[in-house]
């Protein structure tokens, strides 16, 4: 695959939240976790003016995709609660899909819909 192409899943999570642990756990092998061909991760938390960096260090310690710490991507994405997935296809630039985390099972069928 070139870069550029394919699929990006933005995945919002926090430090603080029981319910990002499960996401958090399974970036840690996200081979695993059954992601459609093609379809790359990277996490987004709350910048440093808003979370320690610290915490995200320690959340993130042993997961194998990119973390970025940006309040500017949450307030692009108009994302209000977490965690949250958005898809974005690499090609158009455009959001193809998002849901709110119920679990891996919810996020992984979100992508494949909008395969």
């Amino acid at each position: 695959m070139a870069d550029g192409d394919g699929r990006l899943l933005l995945a919002f999570l926090t430090t603080d939240c029981d319910g990002c642990e499960e996401f958090w756990r399974g970036l840690q092998d996200p081979d695993a976790i059954g992601f459609a061909r093609g379809t790359s991760a990277v996490v987004v938390t709350k910048g440093p003016e808003t979370v320690s960096s610290d915490e995200v260090k320690a959340s993130a310690a042993g997961v194998r995709v990119p973390v970025v710490m940006s309040d500017q991507v949450w307030t692009d994405y108009r994302v209000l609660g977490y965690p949250f997935f958005v898809l974005v296809d690499r090609t158009t630039k455009q959001v193809v899909g998002e849901t709110v985390g119920l679990g891996w099972d919810d996020v992984i069928g979100m992508t494949g819909r909008a395969a």
